[in-house]
């Protein structure tokens, strides 16, 4: 359970109490994005080749991945702030901000091709959809131990953007 909550963190966001701790995050993501791989690499049987090829396109995927993330996540921030009862939005950076989000979330989507067409250049079709299952599996169980825990500790949610 401890194991899902770090991966949560570095995959979508990261709580207060970790933005001061970027070193030891950083060391723990690095840890899991390898066991990932690793897992992987198992599972899908991959020869040498393919697998050094996997681990430099995720590891760079994951990078990417986790800036947008850390920037959609600011994005949301800064919406719900503008949104705030009580207050008038301001117009223009309510619409700058939801741009934002909304290029962000393109960006995702272009990424995700881009990924898939390097892989498909080294991996099977039945591997890449292990590793494309693999993906969504991560997520959902993140999402889901993430909700649990924000309800066992009565912390109210940052509002998350719905899957891509």
């Amino acid at each position: 359970m401890r194991r899902a909550w770090l991966v949560a963190l570095g995959l979508f966001g990261t709580p207060l109490w970790a933005q001061n701790q970027a070193p030891q995050r950083q060391a723990l993501m690095e840890q899991i994005s390898e066991r990932f791989m690793e897992n992987f690499r198992q599972q899908a049987a991959l020869t040498p080749e393919q697998n050094q090829r996997f681990r430099a396109v995720t590891q760079r995927s994951f990078q990417e991945r986790r800036i947008r993330q850390e920037k959609e996540q600011e994005l949301w921030r800064a919406l719900e702030f503008q949104m705030r009862p009580g207050v008038a939005a301001a117009p223009d950076s309510v619409s700058k901000l939801l741009d934002g989000i909304v290029a962000i979330r393109s960006a995702n989507i272009e990424a995700m091709r881009a990924d898939q067409k390097e892989y498909a250049t080294f991996l099977s079709p039945v591997q890449r959809a292990q590793l494309f299952l693999q993906f969504e599996r991560l997520q959902r169980s993140i999402e889901e131990m993430i909700q649990r825990r924000m309800q066992r500790s009565g912390m109210q949610q940052v509002p998350q953007p719905p899957p891509n």
